[in-house]
């Protein structure tokens, strides 16, 4: 975590933390993210995923990034019911574990509430009012829904050959 950081600043700090990883060959990364860091303010010059992308472009010698990307980002319950799934399923396996040097998404994860209406009713959307939460646990969010969805891939599915 980066307090009052960008994405720019992320990116540098990216480099200094894998630095103990380099081996003589690219390490592969793989990259999640929201859709929206697609689209450009009309304050800036670039969009978030293209400082992501020029970033790496620089360092192809050191990765080699895989990016994730949805189209466009799955709804917030959707994120919420698969990080909720990873970290244990209706069947009592557990996919994830939070490592305990993640303090700042522990607190997330044990913090962020839905909002509610002023009789109380639980609302769709997540309560953001403290600015310190939510950016941790979407991100989790975006990782979980893309590589365990909720919905089941349409499409043929795998299986033995009929003869």
């Amino acid at each position: 975590m980066l307090p009052d950081s960008n994405t720019r600043a992320a990116c540098e700090e990216f480099l200094v933390r894998t630095a103990k990883w380099k081996s003589g060959w690219p390490l592969e990364v793989h990259v999640y993210g929201d859709a929206t860091a697609e689209h450009r303010e009309t304050s800036a010059s670039r969009t978030d995923w293209q400082i992501v992308r020029n970033f790496f472009g620089r360092y192809s010698d050191l990765y080699r990034p895989i990016f994730h990307l949805p189209s466009r980002n799955p709804p917030v319950k959707d994120r919420v019911n698969c990080v909720n799934a990873v970290l244990l399923n209706q069947a009592g396996e557990r996919r994830l574990f939070i490592d305990s040097r993640c303090k700042e998404l522990a607190k997330d994860l044990e913090q962020v509430v839905w909002k509610t209406d002023p009789s109380g009713n639980t609302l769709s959307d997540l309560n953001n009012s403290d600015r310190m939460r939510t950016h941790l646990s979407d991100a989790l969010g975006y990782y979980a829904h893309s590589q365990f969805p909720m919905r089941a891939t349409i499409g043929e599915r795998g299986g033995p050959a009929l003869l």
